[in-house]
């Protein structure tokens, strides 16, 4: 766990670098204020945005109630300040734009940081890796190369990096079909029950699934990885410099306490 959780801080460290070159000091003192650019007066309602089928990390139950790793990351630091969370599950292929618009606060649900979305929205420190995955049901004998020039199906989660891949593929010439999809969960029954003939998912959804669902374990494979590694992160809007000094502040301190660990125990993150 310590090697893993190095390697985020390292990651995050050289995208950060690389943002803040891209970024002119000047530009970022010229941004306008915003809910929480100071600390507001009174109680502090959080509006938290995040994909409702998105395990392990954030799911509503049918009761109502959200779950997973980054709820409880949330809980964890609203608890710290005394924050109020107002829960609003969204579509995930809007709901950058949603956070933009001020129907949400925040994002923390495998958001993963990147400079296109950092264009719009700032990140925390990031607090998780993972790698894409090109995935394959475990009968069939195709290369790589195969797959994605089968002109078959893959599946993936629309608005997701995942989504981004499969464009990225696209456009180097690869010949396969995009089927688009509302979740990681969705697109990876499509490749169980036969719509399509590969998923690109990513390892933090996958393998705590896969472990939560052994009969599916035994159906699907890797294939192999797509890229380097990414990390997520928690997203605010850049004038909430007040927000994100704060959730910065609980998250180091909270990865850096037995809890982390058990947490990530708790989700099969570890």
């Amino acid at each position: 766990m310590v090697g893993r959780y190095i390697a985020v801080l390292l990651l995050g460290l050289l995208v950060g670098a690389a943002l803040g070159y891209a970024i002119p000091k000047q530009e970022e003192c010229l941004l306008e204020r915003s809910k929480f650019s100071n600390p507001p007066s009174g109680e502090v309602t959080i509006v938290y945005g995040f994909d409702a089928n998105y395990p392990p990390f954030t799911v509503m139950q049918p009761d109502g109630k959200p779950v997973g790793f980054d709820v409880d990351v949330m809980n964890l630091i609203a608890e710290k300040y005394g924050w109020k969370i107002v829960y609003k599950p969204w579509d995930w292929s809007t709901i950058v734009a949603a956070l933009e618009n001020g129907d949400i606060d925040v994002i923390a649900s495998g958001m993963t940081f990147t400079a296109e979305r950092s264009q719009k929205i700032w990140f925390s420190v990031p607090y998780y890796t993972y790698v894409h995955q090109l995935v394959v049901r475990s009968e069939d004998k195709r290369s790589l190369d195969e797959i994605l020039n089968s002109n078959e199906y893959i599946a993936v989660q629309v608005g997701s990096t995942a989504d981004k891949w499969a464009d990225k593929l696209l456009k180097a010439g690869y010949k396969f079909k995009k089927l688009g999809l509302d979740s990681y969960v969705a697109a990876l029954e499509a490749l169980l029950d036969g719509r399509a003939s590969a998923v690109i998912t990513d390892s933090a959804f996958l393998e705590p699934y896969l472990k939560r669902n052994p009969a599916a374990a035994d159906r699907v494979k890797v294939l192999g990885n797509l890229g380097a590694p990414k990390t997520y992160a928690i997203a605010t809007r850049p004038q909430d410099k007040w927000l994100r000094d704060k959730i910065n502040e609980a998250l180091e301190e909270l990865m850096n306490s037995p809890k982390w660990n058990e947490l990530l125990r708790k989700w099969g993150l570890d």
